[in-house]
């Protein structure tokens, strides 16, 4: 008897069982205790068959909500990460300089740091572009 080769399990496959796995724990299905025994094992998987035998007890999952959800921290790419802290050290010595700027003026100056705010949001849309791709089911 010629058996098909087991399939061995990707990252991405390893994220979408520990997933599943959280949304278990979150709906009842699933203990503390459970959940921590089958998430070590789901990373320590090797094969789609050890991935599938962690959550074949469980109940299919809801649809995902229609609702707009904020990208987790972790799907968010480190290089994003960096540009968000560059982007707001940026943008809080600007409102500081400007701030100190119109204390010393006779009037408020007009509020330059608001040229942040395109950059700003290119960066935005960057960030929930990337976090979505990251969290697509198949990738």
């Amino acid at each position: 008897m010629d058996e098909q080769p087991e399939v061995r399990a990707s990252d991405g496959d390893r994220e979408s069982a520990a997933r599943r796995l959280r949304l278990a724990v979150e709906d009842g299905s699933l203990d503390f205790t459970e959940f921590d025994d089958r998430l070590g094992l789901a990373f320590q998987a090797v094969t789609r068959r050890e991935l599938d035998h962690l959550t074949a007890d469980l109940p299919p999952a809801a649809p995902a909500a229609t609702g707009a959800v904020a990208p987790s921290p972790a799907a968010v790419p480190r290089w994003l990460r960096l540009g968000w802290a560059v982007w707001g050290a940026a943008a809080a010595i600007g409102v500081v300089s400007w701030v100190v700027a119109s204390v010393q003026a006779a009037c408020p100056l007009e509020f330059w740091p608001k040229d942040m705010l395109g950059p700003g949001l290119v960066l935005l849309i960057v960030t929930v572009v990337a976090a979505r791709r990251r969290e697509a089911p198949g990738r």
